[in-house]
């Protein structure tokens, strides 16, 4: 079999099928990785003699967790990204929570029963990262021609956190000064979501990314307002972000929502995206300006989904990091900040705040 380009921890998982005696266990790989999906399974099948089920729906990250699928098998291997904390926040607070049980004086109490049926639910999750193979260096030299300043944020996915400290290296030996910053949330320090960018938010001039995609270099360029030079090992390709370019798109965004006077505040029902109480917040805040606003669950954002509601704009309180394709949605899609914006209780230069 040819060499991976990523550590499928095969060896790990057929020792934890055996240490639990699982007989049935699920996979979830990211849509990228889908490629390699069956042959991974059959490896695992082949190994172990287990039933191998994979997930045919779709995943955004670590708070993208297949739960119909969860439910069904005694494993869960959810492949590409490290545990994600915002997803037990949220397990905890708004599905456990919701669902609480009222004593005979009334007052509410969480369930004993379905706080033990979480953690057990907790348990059958086990992340693997998928630690790349590749070294990363002729792509960070290749970056170093790219670079205009003298001090460079680090940062990368969870699948070459690891060679970050390598590569720290051959910049520093190029005379650049190094930042990688600790996250405030995530496992790693230099590592970033789609999502969460407190690793990058460092004193430096520009930001080189090391990873795969757009979605998290539009991000950074957009919420730390730096340059953000992108370098593929796989692809071996360079990309620049450039900040303003995409902020006024954005911006263009909010001035089209700014005349709307009702608006679907969109409640996200993946595991990890669940934000109920923040979407009834805004729709009490909307209500309060005069504003007609109508709650809306999907697990799916799309034009499609959308375009039978009569509203004139929308409210995502799920995932952002969809925000560059809701660009080119017919209706406005606004974050929490920028709805904060067409509100008037946030400046324009603050919805990065």
């Amino acid at each position: 079999m040819e060499k991976r380009p990523y550590e499928f921890e095969l060896e790990r998982i057929k020792a934890l099928i055996k240490e639990r005696g699982a007989r049935r266990v699920g996979l979830q790989l990211p849509e990228g990785l889908k490629t390699v999906a069956i042959e991974i399974a059959a490896e695992i099948s082949k190994e172990t003699g287990v039933d191998v089920i994979l997930s045919g729906n779709s995943c955004y990250g670590a708070c993208d967790v297949d739960e119909k699928l969860a439910r069904i098998v005694d494993i869960l291997l959810h492949f590409g990204h490290s545990e994600n904390p915002f997803r037990k926040h949220f397990l905890s607070e708004e599905r456990t929570g919701a669902k609480k049980e009222c004593n005979s004086f009334g007052n509410a109490f969480l369930s004993k029963k379905r706080f033990v049926l979480e953690e057990n639910y907790q348990e059958k999750i086990i992340f693997i990262e998928l630690r790349s193979t590749v070294d990363i260096n002729p792509m960070v030299e290749s970056a170093i021609a790219e670079l205009k300043g003298d001090s460079v944020g680090l940062v990368a996915t969870v699948q070459h956190v690891h060679a970050l400290n390598e590569a720290k290296r051959v910049l520093n030996r190029s005379g650049k000064k190094v930042v990688i910053g600790k996250s405030h949330s995530l496992k790693y320090d230099g590592q970033v979501l789609g999502c969460e960018f407190s690793s990058a938010m460092v004193p430096c001039d520009e930001i080189l990314f090391i990873g795969s995609g757009s979605f998290h270099p539009a991000g950074l360029t957009l919420y730390t307002g730096k340059r953000v030079i992108a370098a593929d090992p796989f692809t071996m390709q360079i990309s620049v972000f450039e900040p303003d370019e995409l902020r006024k798109k954005r911006y263009g965004v909010i001035a089209r929502a700014l005349d709307a006077k009702s608006f679907g505040m969109i409640v996200g029902i993946k595991s990890g995206q669940f934000n109920l109480s923040e979407a009834i917040a805004l729709q009490r805040k909307a209500a309060a300006k005069g504003l007609d606003a109508h709650l809306i669950t999907m697990e799916e954002i799309t034009e499609a989904s959308l375009l039978g509601f009569k509203v004139d704009a929308f409210v995502n309180t799920a995932c952002p990091r969809l925000a560059e394709d809701f660009v080119h949605f017919n209706k406005p899609v606004l974050s929490i900040n920028e709805f904060d914006v067409v509100l008037g209780e946030r400046s324009w230069d603050g919805v990065w705040q």
